[in-house]
């Protein structure tokens, strides 16, 4: 897969189709946020069904993740204005009435990922102090609370600081992911390649298994301030889609990699009772790992990687949830109080507030994964990443040469698959 099978348009190059750290870190800020549940669940939830259909959702998450991702970007780079928000970007599009309801889906496919990706970082250090520390258990209203304000205060600084912050994360994350893929080979079952192929059952597999497989690489939430960093700094939109290009075929590229290196490396180290037990007790396959007698280096290093890979991703996903919350505020102030104006810092501040208050309170409750969570947030997620940025895209006379059939047609198709299986999937 390359830019050029993808039909990007070619511009000549200039000062700005050099790499530099802002491109890595941004590279990184998508590896990140899409790695988190990616690493735990996808290879419990796409291994299940056997090595074949595992092998078809590998050759379908290529295209998916990239071409979806860039389209989303592409969109936000159209905005009137350079300095736009995503909500500002989405009214001039579609209109105000239409914008509204845009909105609250955006916010609904991400908001409740933040809370849970809250309570699953509070989950993960207070067993790491109890477990490996060998501590008493602490407070989880005083863990929670300085968890909240350490990740809420990385948003406090400028955009240099949090994308190298994504660098020194990420990076040693990936490596790690990569030695621990490498060092289940030796455990590999070669039998599981021997399985029989049942039509039926790969497809029914298949399909239950796509909205685990888009959740799992979806790093949408920081598309709109990835766009809105570049397009203040060129004004030129072509160049900036060419830059983005790039840096999502990058990205893509190593989150695939990396990912599905060690969905494949798990799946072959785990028998299938051992997948079945871990679905039916909702454990990441890390944790199975962990529990394997006689693993103590798992058992250790198990809640790192956890911690670092939701923290990554909590941050990318707070990116998205922090500029949706600023544009409905605006949008309150705007719609209660006609002629009154807030200042943007005062609005970012009370958006600050309003979101570390809610994750405070989510991971003090420690709430359930609750199905009716699962169901507002797997269609949302669908909309936002396949059919918006194709509506945008066809509604945009910016974008108009960037209207290539054969791929808008394809993402749309898997979109339409996405809620298929979601549909499925609550009634099975």
């Amino acid at each position: 897969m390359s830019d050029q099978s993808l039909e990007s348009p070619v511009g000549e190059p200039g000062i700005h189709s050099q790499w530099t750290a802002k491109d890595t870190g941004w590279m990184f800020s998508h590896i990140g946020t899409g790695i988190g549940a990616g690493l735990l669940y996808l290879p419990i939830n796409a291994g299940i069904g056997g090595f074949w259909p595992l092998v078809l959702m590998a050759l379908v998450s290529g295209p998916m993740v990239y071409l979806t991702h860039r389209t989303l970007t592409r969109f936000c780079l159209a905005s009137r204005q350079p300095d736009n928000d995503f909500s500002t970007h989405v009214e001039d599009t579609f209109g105000s009435a239409v914008a509204k309801w845009l909105m609250l889906v955006c916010f609904l496919s991400m908001f409740p990922v933040l809370l849970l990706y809250t309570i699953g970082i509070s989950n993960v250090t207070i067993s790491f102090m109890v477990n490996q520390l060998n501590w008493a258990v602490p407070s989880r209203s005083l863990v929670v609370f300085g968890l909240v304000m350490a990740m809420v205060g990385v948003f406090c600084g400028t955009e240099q600081r949090l994308l190298r912050l994504f660098r020194r994360m990420v990076f040693p994350l990936t490596i790690v992911l990569l030695g621990i893929a490498v060092y289940l080979i030796p455990q590999w079952r070669m039998d599981y390649l021997m399985q029989p192929i049942s039509l039926h059952k790969g497809a029914e597999t298949f399909l239950l298994a796509l909205p685990v497989l888009v959740f799992s690489f979806y790093h949408a939430p920081v598309c709109s301030t990835f766009a809105r960093s570049y397009r203040q700094e060129n004004p030129d939109i072509h160049a900036c889609i060419r830059k983005t290009d790039s840096i999502h075929m990058r990205s893509a590229l190593i989150l695939l990699g990396i990912t599905l290196f060690f969905v494949f490396s798990c799946v072959m180290a785990l028998t299938p009772e051992q997948l079945a037990q871990a679905k039916a007790d909702n454990l990441p396959t890390l944790s199975v790992l962990a529990n394997q007698p006689g693993n103590r280096f798992f058992s250790t290093i198990t809640p790192i990687i956890a911690f670092v890979a939701i923290m990554t991703s909590f941050f990318g996903f707070f990116l998205g949830v922090i500029e949706l919350m600023n544009g409905l505020l605006s949008q309150g102030v705007r719609s209660f109080c006609p002629g009154k104006v807030v200042s943007a810092g005062h609005v970012h501040r009370a958006s600050l507030f309003i979101i570390a208050l809610s994750c405070w309170i989510a991971g003090v409750g420690n709430w359930s994964v609750l199905g009716i969570m699962e169901a507002v947030v797997a269609p949302m997620m669908a909309i936002i990443i396949f059919f918006l940025p194709i509506a945008g895209l066809y509604r945009s006379k910016k974008l108009q040469q960037y209207r290539k059939a054969l791929w808008d047609v394809f993402v749309l198709g898997v979109g339409t698959l996405v809620i298929i299986s979601f549909v499925l999937s609550q009634l099975l």
